[in-house]
């Protein structure tokens, strides 16, 4: 996917679209997760590799935060840029901006397990409903708490596109909540696991059919 350029920041004007372009070319980059993650261990008590694994987790940890912190730089103009070069992590970078043009920021919405919401992706070929629970946990952080209609929505846009789909139909009538997401969501991995299956929302019966996981009254399926 080739980057969009982005407009340096250079004041209040224009933050928040600068702000989702970099998150975008953060994310396209495989870097975004640095913002809200801490640093693997890599080393033993006694300094060497703990095992093969941590270390090369603890080294990719760093070139990720390294380009993530290069790209924000890269995003600022020639003004601002001696004012956040001292920021040695993404993380830290990231958050000093906020505090300066982000009029929302403060250190509870913006409180790592929260942000990592924000950020969460499902992940083809990743268990749904374990990732439905933990992207739930996730959204469980926010201070004041999301109402169960909003967490719902917000989970809703981050869906794969078919459950989401699926979710809206059935919430035409009665509103979005948790509980019909997560009827959904489990529907679908029946009908991973065992093909076509005929359920009930609200006490309407619905189907799904394997091959396009689309909603349709029991008599349209075939």
């Amino acid at each position: 996917m080739a980057s969009v350029p982005i407009k340096p920041l250079d004041g209040e004007d224009g933050y928040l679209r600068w702000k989702e372009s970099v998150l975008l070319l953060l994310n396209t980059a495989d870097v975004a997760h640095v913002l809200t993650d801490d640093p693997p261990a890599g080393t033993g008590d006694d300094g060497s590799p703990a095992n093969a694994a941590t270390a090369a987790a603890a080294k990719k940890w760093v070139r990720d935060d390294a380009v993530c912190r290069g790209h924000i730089l890269a995003a600022l103009s020639d003004r601002l840029l001696p004012d956040y070069v001292r920021h040695a992590t993404g993380r830290a970078l990231w958050d000093a901006v906020a505090r300066t043009y982000d009029v929302a920021w403060n250190p509870v919405v913006y409180e790592p397990m929260y942000q990592r919401f924000l950020l969460f992706q499902f992940e083809k070929g990743s268990p749904l409903l374990e990732q439905l629970a933990h992207a739930e946990a996730l959204a469980a952080t926010k201070s004041p708490p999301l109402s169960d209609a909003e967490v719902a929505g917000s989970m809703c846009r981050k869906l794969p596109e078919d459950v989401a789909n699926a979710v809206r139909e059935c919430s035409e009538n009665g509103g979005m909540t948790m509980d019909r997401v997560w009827k959904i969501a489990r529907i679908t991995e029946e009908i991973r696991i065992h093909g076509p299956v005929q359920y009930q929302v609200d006490k309407k019966p619905y189907a799904i059919a394997s091959h396009s996981r689309k909603l349709a009254p029991p008599s349209d399926l075939h």
